[in-house]
This record gives structure tokens, C-alpha cells and sequence, in this order.
């Protein structure tokens, strides 16, 4: 361990006690994850089953997994010692069933192994986020009708204050919260501890002006003269507080300043008189927490079983669920401590008190209090940026604590091995500034010790603008600089590419106006965050054309097609069509055009409306190519490639809607308009990363990634504003806003004590996010702010800018002036911001020209990076039938399943009775055979008694017959895994990926690191020497697979055995058939019509696509 710090040998190495380790940008820590993990298994501490290992998201915890499995290859290939071979196998084989996984899927796994005492289906499913929203919005809107039908008081007491639609909004808005909020218990209870302070503030009060009044002769002037009336008022202003009269107070008081020698003593009794009247307030909060306390109550209830009767489950559903199921049920608890020896957590500044609830009783079985000694947690406080999703950085500094005080260690990784030194020195000067380095915060400034080659100074660059310069017109001259600078950053450095320039912004809504920028340089650009496909343009064009079709209307849909480069009409022509026929729709004005170009439109839209009301999607996606030539206009355009990659995405989705759903064009169109509307993340169609497109992304997407250069160009943004008018921060309290005598909302003391809270965490958190940003930069980091020059002094704002701090920090007069490359000019000289400059950089819809198809034909074509997923068996459907293959894997038509097995009422699925045997088999790896038949059955508690009486003697006889056979005997000696899941790329032909995915039914490992394959057949085997290609092709394709998972292995032997009669079927001559198979997938990646696919009418009588094959 020689190449490793002090610290990350510290941190690898400690396995007798809890450790955490506060890992800086760039320090290594996913490196120490990795080792950690095999020092424990080299150790023999305990075995790969019996370490839980958390990773913050999916690909992470691939990443982990497969650093470990290349870790313990490594090991067995120089493992001398037949135990330690034997020992390392035996961690290879049990790596694919280890718990390294997200703390999502380990609450989901809790779920699905105890389905009868979470009182769950064990094959839940966890929703979609946008099917989780609109479920949101639909069930709050049903539970609002529910409570305007019944008599609670409550509800109509908020009815009262906020109205229906506003109530509704908010009751939305806190559903996330509502687990914290009523853990808070009493809502109304800080309202009463202010209340009952009355009496002592009173005293508090009369106390204030009296000691004010012994000061008067220090005051100046005009202080003097109003303490002297304050003096004459004494008596009846005592008498007022007595009463509770304190607008009297206020009014007596209200030209006081606390300034001078007064100061102090003037300020005491406005703080003092504030407190008083914010106790009227707080008593209309009183009230209101209460009536917030019922209704959120009821609401939460009505979730519940709206979501259990709906099966509506979320993660956060999910993960309560596990928690409490594990906090109640001391038993279940137990099997889990006992299963996990050591436990492992990433990302831990990004977690939450449930969460740390989950890690103490995994841990030590007591979620309160850290009992256990075998926790391990990383993070980075400084890179807690999560916080909008429930994280809670405080939670981190907690565990810290626990740790230590359990007897553990506390470790501080500060090396930084992947940024330059002067990136380095000024992320230290920073945030030293905008951290501090309390060490009791939760979040302090952690120095780090670059270890890269030095490069260049950031550059900082501030463009001052003018106030009557338009803030737009000011961002798009920022973008264009941003641009500019770019291009001369590449220029200047040959080793780097346009791919190694990322721009990060703090929301994706601000990427436009750089990819206009980039692309006015003709410098491509990659958007890779989730906020903007739906509302891409060529995205948004066919969501209208969908809409016109299927309500002609909707004639503001059919306007937005026509005047898109799809339509091609200016706005003077449609609305020429408006004028001349102004008693009927735009769509009946269009059908009477008599312009040839407008004729030709109609008859496209005409035909386009009866595919899209009366054929399924694929068939109205090849008809909108066909009218419209889809692609080439597409790519014709500015930006073409990315347009046709989205274009071709929708169409993806299309298909899959079809196939797995069975999902209408009207089903498609209502999906499109609900994603869009609940903002929901689906990444723009980039195939790939290209070398020669600058990134743009926002810092949140960000993080985990680094780039040799980085742009941050929107230092100027402010916070948004609160929308929500509840004010909530977890374990403190809930504030609200109550009316005055006019109605308008104020602000109760709760409200305003919490507001100012969370606004401080807001801007942390905003210190944090630009951290992250900052250390994204291997070697280039570039900053950009727009600062206006005020003409006249304005208040200082409550939350500075990064732009502002960065100035204040290193500007010509900051404490660290020169740790940047500081520059700055008037925004005015960047770019032309005249009427006709700002004009021209509008978009402003334009007829794209239309490029005939025998010319795009001709073009070279546009290779775009695809990828063709198959499964496994894929290629024996392609023997059986072509066209069967073709509407399944080429055009995604859903299948309606035919053949079954049995006799009578209650027959059986031939998969039904596969799935089943090949689950007893896989359950005999650890199960006696009665006993795997007999839980396989209890899986599936639905099917009928016929059914079931069925499985239990056929299925039972069938497995009998072949475990008693030698082809099961004949193995039983050497180590296995049962149903190996794969998911991976087995060839690469010119553009295309082929992608496998399936589950080998037994991987058998063999002395010499030599691999045998075993999959199981319950169907009828070949006869009289008939040739099954596609079983030699299954079994290639499982041998690829196999080769690929493990390193350093040969497949000996690859076999079918086939139950009915238990005879094998093995592959021979191995190579020549995976070129064979080559040679098809090459094919197969290109062929594209149907009339390749020839059909096959022996096997129509089981197809499940007879119902839409033509059979020609």
C-alpha cells in the first residue's frame, strides 16, 4: 500500500472500530471505498455477502462492483495457495449476490424478502418520478373535494385564509415534507412557548423604556426630545403594556433611532416592542397550526391508502416503510444485523435523519444511538448540495460525532490529485472566506494539498453593465463572450478538444443561450441534463402536431406546427388563412387553402390525423417520415444532428410506449403533455459523449465528474424566491403566515425566526454548489459575472452573489488579488446590443428549406452512434419466425401471448411453466427440492388451486426426473452460481453496439479457472438430429457473456439440458459459430424493412403477433 497516503492507508486499514472520513474534492475517495472493501475480504473479516456497501446513485455502485471484482481477479490470478484460490473463487462467485447498492434499492430489498410483514406485494414496483406527481396532484384534488363534502372545521378555517386553488397548491408542495412535519408532534406548540413569554416580555418591556429614559441626557438632540415625551407618556405607556395595548407602544416609539450613545438601550426596547407585537400573530398562528396539524394529518392518511390502493410507491414511500418495518419487528432486525458484518456508506453528506435512522440499526440495532462498531462513512460537508431533495448536511457532523465518542476515528483526506495548484489555492482562499473554519459548524473550509502539475491562473472575468442596459440583451453578450473565449482557450491549447470544455450552470434553463452562442462560432455543444428534452423545440413541434391531429381545434397547436420549420408558414400566411375564412378553425381554413404548397400541407396533416386516430405509433411515426421527411428536414436545420438524435429519441419512446404498454397515439400525446407540465428529467438524445462538443450541464449533474476545463459563467443569479408560504425546517417547527384586519398575510415570529433559517441554509448551500463547481476544473477554470454599476447607493443585498464574492475576494482590491487572472470591461463593448443586433439574435420562426429525398438519399449519411438490445433468446424467435423477431426487436409491437399447455379450463402457460421450474432449480442452491418447490409455489400465492395442483405434479415430476439424472448429479460437486444476470455489449459493428442481456440458468466453475454453462429447456428437444441454430447461438452468445463477466476465464463447455427427456445439447465448434453469429447481427443491425424479414407460416398458429402480421 506504498502509493497510498498516511490518511488513505489510515482509512483502508482500520477495521476494528466505526470510521469517518471527510474526503476533500479530488482526494481519492471511491479508490479507498474499493480497498477497504478487499482488505476486509483479504483479512477474512468477513466475506463479500457480509458487507453492506451504499453508494449515492446506480452507477456508483456499478463502478464500485466492478473495481472489486477486478481487485479479486487480480488476487486469484496471483493466489498460489489452493486454499486462497479456493478462497478467492469462492468471494468471486458470492460478489454478484453482494449488497453493493444504493440505499433505495436496500429499503426496496427489505420490502420485496418481507413481503408478509411490510403487508406488500413482493413485486411492487417503485413509480416514475412524473407518475409519482401527477398521482400527487390528482390525489390532493380528490381529497380536496372529500373535505369540502364533510364538516371539518379545520380544513374550512384554511379554506378561509388561502382559498381552494392556493390550498391546493401548498397541500402539493408539502407532501415531501410531511413525514418531518408531523414528527415535529404538536405544530402548535412553539406558538405557545412564544405566548407564554407575555408576562416576562412585558416586564422586559416596561424594564427597556425605563433604563432608556434614565439615558435621555446622553442622547443627542432629537433622541433627547423624543425620550423626553416618552418620559411624559411614561405612566400610560406602562399602563398599555399592562393591558396588552402595545400598537400604543409601537406608535410612541416608532421615530426612535438606535444610534449613538443610545444605542444600545433604544435598540434592547425596539426589539423588545417587536416581540410584543408579533404575540398577536403568533396567537392567529396558535389557531392556524392547529387547523394545519388536522388537515395534514388527514391528508397523510388519505396518501397512504390512496398509494397502497394504487400501488403507488416512491422511494421515499419505500424508505419509510423499511425503516419502520425494521424499528418495529426486533427479529427481522436481527437477521439483518447478523447478515452484514460490515457496513460502508458513501456520499453521507448527502443523507437525512431517516437515513441515518436505517445506518444505526443496521449498525448497532438501536436507531437513536450508534451501538455497532463496524459503521464506515465518507462524504464531503463542503459537497452537500442536495439539500431541495431532503438531504441534511447537519446529519453528517452528527455521525462524525457519534463516530468518535463510539471510540472510533475521525479522518480528514485533504490531497488533491486532480485539480492544478493555482485551481487549488484559490478554492483555499475562497472558501476559507465563504466557509470559515469553525470547527463545531456543520460545514467548515478544509485547505487542500494540490499534488498536479501547475497550468495557468483561473480567470475571472466581470462584465459591468449599465442600468438602463436590458438584463436580457446583457446575458446573450455574456453568452457570446463565453463563446469567444472558448474557442481561443482551445485554439491556444492543442491538447485540448471542445469535448474537454464543460459549462456549468446552477440551472439548465440558462443553457440556450450558449448553445445559440456556441453555435453562432460553429461550435458544437451537448446538453446532459434531464430538465430540457420536453422542452426542446423540435420536441414541443411534434407535441403540437400530435395535438392538432387529434383535436383539430386547437388552433393555437396547429399554428405552433405550421409556423415551425415541420409547417414551414410565416406568420402573415397563417394568419392570411385566419382572414379569409374567418367563421371556421384554422385546421377547416387550411383544408380550403388553395396555394399548392398549403394543399400539399392538408393532404399530409389529413392523412396523418386518420393514422394517428385509428394505428398504433410505430405505423404514425413511419407516416409522419414519409409526408414530412422527417430527417433530413430535421437535419437540414441549425443544430440538425441533435434535433434528429431527439427526434429519433421521441420516436424510441414511442415505440416503447406501444410495446409496453400498449399506449395509443391519444395515450403517447396525454403522456408527452404530463411530462412536460411536471418539468420531469429525461436527457437529451446525445448517443454518446462527442470529443468535438463542449459539455453543458448543470453543477448538480455535475458532480462525481471532472473536465480539463471549466466555465462558470452565471455567477450573477439570485436565489429563487419562496413559493410556497409555509415556512418548514425538520426537528424545529412549522411557521405560517396569518391575516390581518385587511386580509393580507403577515408574518407570524415563527415564520420569520424559521424564514431567516432556512434562507441561511439556502446560501450555504449555495457556497457549497459553487465549491463543487469550482473543483469540477483539472486544469482550466474560467469564471463569469455580469455586475451592474449602480447610479445610485442600494440597499445590500441579504445573500451575496458568487459573482459579488469572488469580486470582494479577489478583485483589485481583495485580500487575495492576483490568485486570479482578474479582468474586466463593459458589457456594452463585448457585443452589439443596438435594437437590430438584439433583433437579429432572436429566434424568430423561418421556413427550413426543404430538401428533396432523392438528394438527402444521395448525401453521405450521418452515422449516428445506436445501440440494438436483444435478449438472449432473441435470435432463437429470429429462427422460428423473421417477421416475428422484426415487430418485436426492429418495431417494438406489443405481443399478445397464445400458446399454452394443459387441458381444459385451466391450462398453463408454457413460460409460466418455465419460469417456474427454472425458479425451483435456482432455489436448490440452497433448499432441499420439496422445500424449493413448494416456496416457489408459495411466490405465487395468486395462481388458482387447478393451477397450482398442475405445477406441484407436472412441474414436480419434470424437476424429479431431472435431479435424479446424471446430467444435475454430475455437478453437484463443484462450486456454481444459479441465474447469472447479464447486461452487456458483445459486439461492436461500424455504428452499432449489440447489447445481450439475460440470466444464465447455472455458471459452473471448474479447476483452472475454466467456466462450464448450463441452461435449462422445459420445451420438447430436437428430433431425429434436427439442426437448432439458434440453440448454438444462445449458448455462443452465453459463453461471450460468461468471458466478459469474468476476467481471465475460458468457457470449457456450454450446454442445453432439456428436461422433458433430460438430453444435452451442447455447442461445438465454438468459434466459427460466433462468427456465424457475427455475420447475422451485421445484418441484422442493418436491415431495416419489412420485406427482410421473411415470414415463416408454420409458426402462426403461436405467434403472438398474428393479430397484426400480414403474413406478406
Amino acid at each position: 500500500m506504498a502509493d497510498f497516503t498516511r490518511q488513505q492507508q489510515e482509512a483502508i486499514s482500520t477495521l476494528g472500530r466505526n470510521v469517518s472520513v471527510s474526503a476533500g474534492a479530488g482526494s481519492g475517495k471511491t479508490r479507498v471505498l474499493v480497498e477497504r472493501f478487499l482488505k476486509i475480504l483479504e483479512e477474512e473479516k468477513a466475506s463479500a455477502q457480509e458487507i453492506l456497501a451504499i453508494t449515492f446513485t446506480r452507477k456508483a455502485a456499478r463502478e464500485m462492483r466492478e473495481r472489486v471484482q477486478k481487485g479479486i481477479l487480480d488476487r486469484l490470478a496471483e493466489a498460489t495457495d489452493p486454499q486462497r484460490q479456493q478462497y478467492w473463487q469462492e468471494q468471486l462467485n458470492q460478489l454478484d449476490h453482494a449488497s453493493i447498492t444504493t440505499i433505495d434499492s436496500f429499503c426496496a430489498r427489505i420490502i420485496r424478502e418481507n413481503p408478509v410483514e411490510a403487508g406488500m406485494d413482493p413485486g411492487f414496483a417503485v413509480r416514475e418520478e412524473y407518475e409519482i406527481a401527477d398521482f400527487r396532484q390528482e390525489a390532493v384534488h380528490t381529497f380536496m373535494d372529500q373535505e369540502l363534502k364533510g364538516e371539518n372545521e379545520d380544513f374550512f378555517g384554511l379554506l378561509d385564509i388561502y382559498g381552494p386553488r392556493r390550498l391546493e397548491e401548498m397541500l402539493v408542495l408539502l407532501i415531501d415534507a410531511l413525514p418531518d412535519i408531523l414528527a415535529l408532534g404538536d405544530l402548535s406548540r412553539p406558538y405557545q412557548e412564544e405566548l407564554d413569554k407575555e408576562e416576562d416580555l412585558k416586564l422586559e418591556a416596561e424594564s427597556a423604556l425605563d433604563d432608556l429614559i434614565a439615558v435621555k441626557d446622553t442622547a443627542g438632540p432629537k433622541g433627547k426630545e423624543l425620550i423626553l415625551r416618552l418620559e411624559e407618556q411614561r405612566d400610560s405607556l406602562h399602563e398599555a403594556i399592562a393591558k396588552g395595548d402595545y400598537e400604543t407602544l409601537a406608535e410612541a416609539v416608532g421615530g426612535l433611532r438606535a444610534a449613538g450613545a443610545i444605542k444600545d438601550f433604544a435598540a434592547k426596547l425596539k426589539e423588545t416592542v417587536s416581540t410584543l407585537l408579533d404575540l398577536d400573530l403568533n396567537r392567529a398562528g396558535l389557531a392556524q397550526a392547529a387547523q394545519w396539524q388536522t388537515v395534514l394529518e388527514r391528508l397523510d392518511q388519505y396518501l397512504f391508502t390512496a398509494a397502497e390502493q394504487q400501488e403507488m410507491y416512491s422511494f421515499s414511500y419505500i424508505s419509510a416503510k423499511a425503516v419502520k418495518l425494521l424499528g418495529t419487528d426486533p427479529e427481522l432486525l436481527r437477521t439483518y444485523r447478523n447478515k452484514f458484518k460490515f457496513l460502508m456508506v458513501d456520499e453521507f453528506q448527502d443523507t437525512n435523519e431517516e437515513q441515518k435512522r436505517l445506518v444505526y440499526l443496521v449498525s448497532g440495532g438501536d436507531a437513536k444511538v450508534l451501538r455497532g462498531n463496524n459503521l464506515f462513512v465518507v462524504g464531503d460537508a463542503k459537497q452537500s448540495i442536495y439539500r431541495f431533495r431532503g438531504a441534511d448536511v447537519s446529519v453528517f457532523k452528527q455521525v462524525r460525532d457519534a463516530i468518535v465518542a463510539s471510540g472510533g476515528k475521525d479522518i480528514i483526506m485533504d490531497d488533491n490529485f486532480r485539480s492544478a495548484p493555482e485551481i487549488i489555492q484559490a478554492c483555499n482562499v475562497l472558501f476559507e472566506d465563504l466557509l470559515g473554519t469553525d470547527e463545531t459548524a456543520d460545514v467548515q473550509a478544509q485547505s487542500l494539498t494540490p499534488h498536479q502539475a501547475p497550468t495557468e491562473l483561473p480567470r475571472f472575468m466581470v462584465l459591468k453593465k449599465q442600468s438602463e442596459t436590458d438584463k436580457g440583451a446583457a446575458q446573450r453578450v455574456k453568452a457570446q463572450w463565453v463563446a469567444a473565449a472558448i474557442q481561443e482557450l482551445v485554439a491556444s491549447h492543442p491538447e485540448l478538444k471542445y469535448g474537454d470544455v464543460a459549462i456549468l450552470l446552477p440551472a439548465i434553463r440558462l443553457s440556450r443561450q450558449y448553445e445559440e452562442a456556441l453555435d453562432a462560432l460553429g461550435i458544437k455543444s451537448q446538453v446532459s441534463d434531464g430538465k430540457g428534452f420536453y422542452d426542446r423545440q423540435e420536441i414541443v413541434d411534434v407535441i403540437n402536431l400530435l395535438t392538432c391531429l387529434l383535436n383539430p381545434r386547437k388552433d393555437w397547436a396547429l399554428a405552433g406546427f405550421l409556423r415551425s420549420p415541420w409547417g414551414g408558414l410565416s406568420d402573415p400566411e397563417i394568419g392570411e388563412l385566419v382572414k379569409d375564412y374567418p367563421e371556421l378553425t384554422l385546421w377547416e381554413a387550411l383544408q380550403q387553402a388553395l396555394e399548392p404548397r398549403q394543399v400539399k400541407l392538408a393532404a399530409s396533416l389529413h392523412t396523418l390525423r386518420q393514422m394517428a386516430l385509428y394505428q398504433s405509433l410505430p405505423e404514425f411515426f413511419d407516416c409522419l417520415n414519409q409526408e414530412f421527411q422527417a430527417e433530413p428536414l430535421l437535419l437540414s436545420q441549425r443544430g440538425g444532428r441533435e434535433k434528429l438524435a431527439n427526434y429519433r429519441k421521441l420516436r424510441t419512446l414511442g415505440t416503447e410506449a406501444a410495446m409496453n404498454q400498449g399506449s395509443s397515439v391519444q395515450d403517447f400525446l396525454q403522456r408527452l403533455q404530463l411530462m412536460r407540465a411536471l418539468g420531469a428529467r429525461e436527457s437529451d438524445a446525445n448517443q454518446e459523449a462527442d470529443p468535438e462538443a463542449v459539455k453543458i450541464m448543470t453543477i448538480h449533474k455535475s458532480k462525481g465528474l471532472e473536465f480539463p476545463a471549466v466555465i462558470l459563467p452565471d455567477l450573477d443569479q439570485n436565489a429563487p424566491a419562496d413559493k410556497l408560504g409555509i415556512q418548514f425546517i425538520p426537528q424545529a417547527a412549522f411557521g405560517v403566515r396569518v391575516p390581518n384586519a385587511e386580509g393580507v398575510l403577515e408574518n407570524t415570529g415563527i415564520y420569520t425566526l424559521l424564514s431567516r433559517e432556512k434562507s441561511a441554509l439556502e446560501f450555504n448551500e449555495k457556497k457549497r454548489q459553487l465549491y463543487v463547481a469550482m473543483t469540477r476544473a483539472e486544469k482550466y477554470l474560467y469564471m463569469v459575472s455580469i455586475e451592474e454599476i449602480k447610479k445610485k447607493p442600494v440597499k445590500e443585498a441579504t445573500q451575496e452573489k458568487w459573482g459579488s464574492a469572488l469580486l470582494r475576494v479577489f478583485g483589485p482590491q481583495g485580500p487575495a488579488a492576483g490568485k486570479v487572472a482578474y479582468d474586466e470591461c463593459p458589457v456594452e463593448s463585448v457585443g452589439i446590443l443596438t435594437e437590430e443586433g438584439i433583433l437579429a439574435k432572436r429566434q424568430v420562426p423561418h421556413s427550413a428549406p426543404q430538401v428533396p429525398a432523392k438528394v438527402y438519399q444521395q448525401a453521405a449519411p450521418v452515422a449516428f452512434p445506436k445501440a440494438l438490445r436483444l435478449s438472449a433468446s432473441a435470435l432463437l424467435e429470429y429462427d422460428t419466425c423473421p417477421r416475428s423477431y422484426y415487430y418485436h426487436y426492429q418495431r417494438h409491437m406489443p405481443p399478445v401471448e397464445v400458446e399454452m399447455t394443459g387441458t381444459g379450463k385451466h391450462r398453463v402457460s408454457v413460460m409460466d411453466l418455465g419460469t417456474f421450474v427454472h425458479r425451483v432449480l435456482q432455489l436448490m442452491n440452497t433448499l432441499p427440492q420439496e422445500e424449493a418447490l413448494e416456496l416457489a409455489l408459495a411466490e405465487n400465492e395468486n395462481w388458482s388451486e387447478e393451477k397450482r395442483r398442475y405445477m406441484r405434479e407436472d412441474g414436480g415430476a419434470l424437476l424429479g426426473s431431472y435431479c435424479a439424472s446424471p446430467l444435475y448429479t454430475n455437478l453437484e460437486g463443484y462450486e456454481a452460481q444459479a441465474e447469472r444476470d447479464f447486461d452487456l455489449n458483445l459486439f461492436t459493428l461500424g455504428q452499432t453496439e449489440i447489447w445481450f442481456q439475460g440470466s444464465i440458468d447455472k455458471l459452473v466453475f471448474l479447476p483452472d479457472q475454466k467456466l462450464g454453462i448450463v441452461d435449462y429447456k422445459t420445451g420438447h428437444p430436437p428430433v431425429d438430429g434436427e439442426e437448432r441454430q439458434g440453440y448454438t447461438r444462445q449458448l455462443a452468445i452465453y459463453a461471450l457473456a460468461a468471458e466478459t463477466l469474468y476476467k481471465g476465464y475460458t468457457v470449457a463447455w456450454a450446454q442445453l439440458h432439456f428436461l422433458q427427456n433430460n438430453s444435452i445439447w451442447e455447442l461445438k465448434d465454438r468459434e466459427a459459430e460466433t462468427e456465424k453469429l457475427r455475420a447475422l447481427l451485421k445484418n441484422l443491425s442493418e436491415w431495416d424493412e419489412e420485406t427482410a424479414f421473411p415470414v415463416r407460416t408454420e409458426a402462426c398458429s403461436y405467434c403472438p403477433y398474428q393479430y397484426f402480421c400480414t403474413k406478406a
